[in-house]
């Protein structure tokens, strides 16, 4: 296994991998503002927007495909948007960060999933909106979606399933890509959700956190001895090459038929925002697949991407640079704790 100070290694196995995100595309879009005051009318309080207040970003499948290119991959990605202004916004972000959108298919029954907050001073969260049809997509648009992965599969290095139960990832569209990918030798990582999440019968990563997990098997997984019994269920239901448990504060712990698991602590030391770790790291784990490299080193670095996610406000991409970072001061606090 290759050492913690050495993980400029892995990282740079990564580059230029092409990689596949399929699922629930999301726009989210903040109006930033402040609070003074509560409204006459009702007890709500008034926000005064500011100059400049309105920004978009990427979420869902779209914030993977963009940790994805910030890492050094080349992502494609293949997800639904409505024939709307937040869809034409969407695919214009996705075009400035890179992501090949040939498999993004505009339907005009059901607008681009968005969500709009408003935020007060001090980042406090005022209310959310959401605009969004779940139901699952039609057949003609599942089957757009399958045609322009056959033309592509050829060209790739690995798949995401990034399911947000928002319509997109029905069973039939996840059984298709998976067949697809498994004949043409295509690993293929999945980040589920609860509706699908038995759905992805011979994935080769199946990445589900702590709530995910406890939600699926009906019961509360507490401890890492829990969650490794809980994997190896999972591993040996799903017919899956390998099951890893993202355990929020605690770290992950990764579980494969016949192997001990094999548990990694968090990296985190100044937890700023958890907004988008998942996306991270299943990104990582993509990544690591593509490049054939030991699950095990793909776990370590996904650790570090992590710290280096939630050390920053806010929905971030992670970058090769800030995830050597997070190993050189994970080294010299552990170092320090030697001392």
């Amino acid at each position: 296994m290759i050492p913690d100070n050495n993980i400029e290694n892995i990282l740079e196995s990564m580059q230029g991998k092409r990689v596949l995100v399929v699922g629930d595309l999301i726009l989210d879009h903040y109006l930033d503002g402040k609070v003074d005051r509560i409204s006459p009318e009702a007890p709500v309080p008034i926000v005064s927007l500011e100059k400049k207040c309105e920004r978009w970003v990427l979420g869902g499948a779209a914030n993977v495909a963009r940790n994805i290119h910030s890492l050094g991959g080349i992502p494609v990605i293949a997800g639904v948007i409505g024939e709307d202004r937040e869809g034409e916004i969407l695919k214009r972000l996705l075009f400035d960060e890179g992501v090949d959108t040939y498999a993004v298919i505009s339907d005009p029954a059901r607008p681009t999933t968005s969500k709009t907050r408003i935020i007060a001073s001090g980042g406090h969260q005022v209310i959310r909106l959401d605009s969004e049809v779940t139901d699952p997509i039609s057949e003609s648009v599942a089957q757009d979606i399958i045609s322009r992965i056959e033309e592509t599969a050829s060209e790739l290095d690995a798949v995401v399933l990034e399911d947000y139960n928002k319509g997109v990832l029905v069973p039939g569209l996840i059984s298709r890509i998976i067949s697809i990918s498994r004949s043409e030798g295509i690993p293929v990582a999945v980040d589920p959700k609860f509706i699908n999440f038995f759905e992805f019968n011979g994935c080769t990563l199946f990445k589900p956190n702590r709530l995910e997990i406890s939600r699926a098997l009906g019961r509360v997984i507490t401890t890492i001895d829990e969650a490794a019994i809980a994997g190896n269920q999972i591993l040996e239901r799903l017919s899956a090459d390998a099951v890893l448990i993202t355990l929020g504060e605690e770290g992950s712990i990764l579980c494969r038929k016949d192997r001990d698991p094999f548990y990694r602590p968090t990296a985190a030391r100044h937890v700023f925002d958890v907004s988008g770790a998942g996306d991270t790291v299943i990104a990582v784990m993509a990544l690591s697949l593509a490049s054939g490299l030991p699950l095990d080193d793909g776990v370590r670095i996904s650790v570090f991407a992590a710290a280096a996610t939630c050390a920053e406000p806010g929905v971030y991409a992670v970058k090769p640079d800030d995830i050597m970072r997070e190993v050189d001061r994970y080294s010299r606090q552990k170092n320090v704790d030697r001392g």
